[in-house]
């Protein structure tokens, strides 16, 4: 079992948008609670400083390659040389979602009962072969993904620690017909029925199904998630949090 949580995740809405993220410490290896708590405060600077004129996409893949620089300073300066972390962010304005990931952190996206998975493992054949990660001395190239959203949508972002035993079709049926908070509870709970001893960060946005004039911009797509981090250690979930609206970083 981890006795340390080396999960961090992002919710926070600016000027462009809302951005949500999960970062995974690689492999139990030294320093990744390091990495993924850098990866992830590089990842919202880069974003929100982006300039105004730039796409989204640019924006996103910009800020998880200045996340790559930032663990790889961090590990310099911490001398735990090798640290390294998954990520992937899901950045969100009006009907538009732009999804990028290093890694085998996943995203998801549920539609009409459905799941479809939206990122692409970088992963080797065995577990904890990452191929693509922040830190990554060579430079990274993040996969870039845009999806239009509908109401009723739900964007589902999450560490290994869930995937690694809960399949997708059990994700889809947990998830399915439950409120944000419930569904985030079920997932968890499913996955330590099986064996879950890593750390699980689930977050869960929700596009609300009705929407007045005044939503069409940005305001479309409201803000309604369920945020779960948990510490598996002895069985026990670590926190609960429920969130409507802008929600800061774990620490």
């Amino acid at each position: 079992m981890r006795e340390t949580n080396e999960d961090r995740y992002l919710v926070r809405e600016g000027r462009n948008g809302t951005l949500v993220a999960v970062a995974d410490g690689v492999g139990g290896e030294a320093g990744g609670e390091m990495a993924s708590a850098a990866a992830i405060d590089a990842l919202a600077a880069g974003y929100f400083n982006a300039s105004a004129g730039q796409a989204p996409a640019d924006a996103l893949a910009a800020a998880i390659r200045g996340a790559n620089d930032a663990v790889l300073s961090a590990a310099g300066e911490s001398g735990q040389k090798g640290a390294a972390s998954t990520l992937v962010a899901a950045a969100i304005d009006g009907t538009s979602a732009v999804i990028g990931n290093l890694g085998d952190s996943r995203a998801y996206l549920l539609r009409d009962g459905e799941i479809r998975m939206v990122t692409a493992d970088h992963a080797g054949d065995y577990q904890s072969s990452i191929t693509r990660f922040v830190g990554d001395p060579r430079g990274v190239q993040p996969d870039v993904f845009v999806e239009t959203l509908r109401p009723g949508d739900r964007l589902l972002l999450c560490s290994d620690g869930l995937t690694r035993h809960v399949p997708d079709a059990d994700i889809a049926s947990t998830v399915r017909g439950k409120d944000l908070g419930n569904a985030a509870s079920a997932i968890i709970d499913l996955a330590k029925s099986r064996g879950g001893e890593d750390n699980i960060t689930v977050v869960l946005y929700a596009v609300r199904r009705t929407f007045g004039l005044a939503d069409v911009r940005r305001n479309f797509v409201d803000l309604v998630l369920a945020l779960l981090v948990a510490l598996v250690v002895g069985g026990t979930i670590a926190a609960l949090i429920f969130a409507s609206g802008a929600y800061p970083i774990a620490r």
